[in-house]
């Protein structure tokens, strides 16, 4: 939990960034065209600006989350520069250390970097790190900056002010882990070109399929989806197509697709890869808000985040792009996060043994702002008779999926993410709750929002402030009604354990 409130903000970003991406995608949209098209030069201003702009939230993400990290608790604008000055010395230091035989999606090309340092063999590249990377700036910089703050009286460098110190500590740290990642991460992306090879030899194999749809979402939430999504959507790893009559060859599955499309042609197989992101974000994720919703006990905080949630589900359909849930799930509910990506290569797997092919047409080759599996590119393909049979199997497919995640994301909220690693041993600190609360005759019920504990007293006088303080909880609010724990995922499990000690109505 105090992961997730160190990147609550960023998460919140990551959904405007998207949201942006989708309205301009959506009135750009050939398959929405088709139903209106947009003439005034005004509105596709906007569009062309909200792409834009959104993509450029999306390809800096891990520079947001690494500032809101090392700005969370210091209150001093000292580490925000610190850890700039950090995140580019580790992507120089991967540079310059770094090999550069590895295929182009293994390097980032942000900043303008490579373009200041030229060797005489060629340009050299940062490696693509992801959030790994900006985690790892994010922490090294906090470490930094607490040392600057205690530094011994024989320090070397007491010669400096603090906040120079800090800039020379972090430096010292960064180009440590820049040159730790450089000679790592060949090996990382060694293992994962064999997975690519793997999956390469048989794409008609539902277990190859569903192990790319692990990588590819597992890899995109830490910011890496572009080295597994590249070969396969654009290169002959993702399948290739000859045109007799033309002699054409055309690699990659949207590459296919796109160009079968353009040709009024039927291609059975082309958009294996991308057929699991109608089920994805048409299914899944509005079953994992509404399981969510679900688990909440607190009638009046339900209420607060109905529109909210379905203001996201409905955007999901329309036009999503399902990182920013994943990135809720991962910093909240890491084991539902699990789940569901055994939920999604189960899908793919059964889209591929029934034989269910939906791609969607795309100019664009930067991976990480494409929008596949839109609720406009599902609708649009209606019309086309051959591809019913492979509409009907998503549909039921995605229904199952949509029941199966709503089930589990309950199931997690009621009774595994009663875990209290962090904060206790189970039933004690469910006592200690209600200790600090005044005791079991002072609570009128207990209910549970969205990562929090709400408890409704008699008598606020009776809270003790000592036992509050005692049981370690970070978070604690005073409201109207009594008080508000935030306590993550396990509030819903605490809430029923809680009820189970007042006397039934």
């Amino acid at each position: 939990m105090n992961l997730y409130e160190s990147c609550k903000t960023p998460i919140r970003v990551t959904y405007f960034g998207f949201a942006l991406v989708a309205l301009g995608f959506l009135i750009q949209n050939e398959s929405v065209n088709v139903f209106y098209t947009f003439h005034s030069n005004i509105i596709l201003f906007i569009a062309e600006l909200c792409l834009r702009i959104g993509e450029f939230i999306i390809m800096n993400l891990p520079i947001i989350f690494m500032l809101n990290i090392v700005c969370k608790k210091a209150n001093n604008a000292s580490p925000v520069v610190m850890s700039l000055v950090g995140y580019f010395t580790f992507l120089v230091t991967t540079m310059l250390f770094s090999t550069q035989n590895l295929n182009s999606q293994a390097y980032s090309t942000g900043f303008g970097i490579n373009s200041v340092f030229n060797m005489p063999s060629g340009s050299r590249v940062p490696l693509e790190t992801g959030l790994i990377g900006a985690f790892l700036v994010a922490y090294a910089t906090r470490t930094a900056f607490i040392f600057s703050r205690h530094r011994g009286n024989y320090s070397i460098t007491n010669i400096f002010a603090r906040d120079t110190s800090g800039i020379i500590y972090n430096f010292i740290f960064c180009f440590i882990l820049g040159i730790g990642v450089s000679y790592t991460f060949p090996f990382f992306y060694t293992y994962l070109q064999k997975a690519i090879n793997f999956i390469g030899r048989d794409l008609t194999d539902p277990l190859r399929i569903g192990i790319y749809s692990v990588l590819d979402r597992g890899l995109s939430i830490v910011g890496l989806g572009n080295i597994i999504r590249q070969p396969f959507w654009y290169t002959s790893a993702g399948g290739s197509f000859s045109n007799t009559l033309t002699g054409q060859s055309i690699v990659g599955d949207v590459n296919i697709w796109t160009y079968l499309k353009e040709s009024s042609a039927t291609y059975i197989g082309a958009g294996r890869f991308i057929t699991p992101f109608y089920v994805i974000n048409m299914f899944i994720i509005p079953g994992f808000y509404l399981g969510t919703l679900l688990s909440m006990s607190d009638r009046s905080d339900r209420q607060i985040l109905t529109l909210e949630f379905i203001f996201v589900c409905i955007w999901s359909i329309i036009a999503g792009n399902p990182l920013p849930t994943e990135f809720l799930m991962l910093f909240t509910s890491p084991l539902l996060l699990i789940l569901y990506l055994v939920i999604v290569g189960l899908v793919s797997g059964t889209l591929v043994n029934f034989e269910a092919f939906l791609g969607f047409s795309s100019r664009i080759t930067n991976t990480t702002i494409a929008m596949p599996g839109s609720f406009a590119d599902f609708i649009i393909n209606i019309r086309n008779i051959s591809l019913l049979p492979s509409i009907r199997i998503i549909l039921v497919v995605g229904l199952v999926s949509f029941m199966i995640m709503l089930v589990l994301t309950m199931f997690y909220y009621h009774y595994l993410a009663f875990d209290f690693a962090k904060t206790g041993k189970g039933d004690e600190f469910v006592d200690d709750i209600i200790i600090a609360s005044g005791g079991i005759d002072n609570i009128i019920k207990a209910g549970s929002g969205l990562f929090k504990l709400n408890i409704y007293l008699r008598d606020p006088e009776l809270i003790s402030i000592e036992k509050i303080q005692e049981i370690g909880i970070r978070r604690v609010f005073e409201t109207r009604d009594g008080l508000s724990f935030e306590l993550g995922t396990s509030s819903n499990g605490v809430a029923r354990r809680i009820s189970r000690y007042l006397p039934k109505k």
